[in-house]
């Protein structure tokens, strides 16, 4: 490995690692390099909010030019971890279940050179994964999301399928005084 993807490596695992810090500032449960079956999720974020149960895969990426077909890749890679997610609750949980009370969100984060994709909501790029089953077809179809972006746009998409996110006030912001 030469010195530029060894200063990669670590840049995607700071911003792994500063992202799931976030997460678990706001109430989520998180896994770092989680395995489902025989992938490797980058991150897995977990989080109830009142009946409903949100479920977020994120694909951290540190490149230095992002193409179109880096992004399909990653697109697909997040499609295949959430179907694999999905089938995994379903086993855990009773579809009814699921399909009413569960979110998923596949999330790919560009923590370097994001190109033209800074911000985008990529539902439009669903594709039909459950072609044979139209009950988890439409569970794909209702309760997945799909974004990507930069880390400074996290909060306000997550924010957007129905998560609610709160900074911790500091003792010191009680009785007035300022942080300087």
């Amino acid at each position: 490995m030469n010195l530029n993807s060894e200063k990669s490596k670590e840049a995607w695992k700071v911003a792994q690692t500063s992202l799931a810090q976030f997460l678990q500032n706001n109430s989520f449960e998180v896994w770092e390099e989680r395995r489902i079956e025989n992938k490797r999720l980058d991150l897995l974020a977990k989080r109830s909010v009142g009946e409903k149960i949100y479920y977020i895969v994120f694909e951290v990426k540190h490149y230095n030019k992002v193409s179109a077909g880096n992004e399909d890749k990653f697109l697909e890679q997040l499609n295949e971890y959430l179907k694999l997610l999905i089938l995994r609750e379903i086993e855990r949980k009773k579809f009814q279940f699921v399909s009413k009370k569960v979110v998923f969100t596949g999330y790919l984060v560009f923590a370097n050179d994001y190109g033209i994709y800074r911000n985008r909501r990529k539902n439009w790029r669903k594709s039909r994964d459950f072609p044979d089953n139209k009950e988890l077809e439409e569970i794909w179809k209702r309760n997945v999301y799909l974004f990507s972006s930069t880390q400074e746009y996290i909060q306000k998409n997550l924010e957007s399928v129905g998560l609610t996110f709160y900074s911790q006030s500091t003792i010191a912001e009680f009785f007035g005084e300022n942080k300087q």
